[in-house]
């Protein structure tokens, strides 16, 4: 059987942009089952106050009581899956207190740097946060400075950016523990 020549042309790869792969995606859930582990420590109080949907705030006064390893990775791969489909900032801002403002500073520097100077602060933020996915970072990188190039609206380059710093807290986040 003789083996076809596929030509891809720019349009192909252009209606892939901006789409995450399937590890990506992979990935995006663990951090939010990581995440949610993090929601589940703070008290019931706290929890009962998040603004968020009430079958998360259920699954995650239900994971409080589960004693068995199995039921519980299950249940915060649920509540993983309930967090996508709330605001990553808002989230955040619950658990960044745990974190303080000196460490969101720092962390506001890092992203500037990563965007001005590329892969070599990449790799060293790899190598300091253990959780952050090279790959990952290098890709919102990469679309912040195309944005900045491509001279897009100050909203446009402001979401990714703040995209990109959701990101990196959540891998600080993650890192910490």
């Amino acid at each position: 059987m003789a083996r076809r020549t596929q030509r891809y042309n720019e349009d192909d790869f252009d209606s892939l942009e901006g789409r995450a792969s399937k590890t990506e995606q992979k990935k995006a859930v663990q951090r939010m089952a990581a995440l949610g582990e993090q929601l589940a420590q703070l008290s019931p109080k706290q929890i009962q106050k998040l603004p968020v949907d009430e079958r998360l705030i259920d699954a995650l006064l239900d994971a409080q009581t589960i004693t068995s390893f199995e039921a519980k990775r299950r249940q915060f791969q649920r509540v993983g899956k309930l967090l996508r489909n709330e605001d990553e900032t808002v989230i955040l801002s619950y658990l960044t207190p745990q974190q303080g403002a000196k460490k969101q500073a720092q962390l506001q520097r890092w992203v500037d740097r990563m965007i001005e100077q590329g892969d070599p602060a990449i790799s060293e933020f790899n190598k300091l946060h253990n959780a952050s996915e090279r790959h990952t970072l290098r890709q919102h990188v990469l679309r912040i400075q195309r944005d900045i190039t491509q001279g897009l609206a100050e909203d446009e380059l402001t979401a990714s950016k703040q995209k990109f710093f959701n990101y990196v807290q959540q891998v600080a986040l993650l890192s910490d523990n």
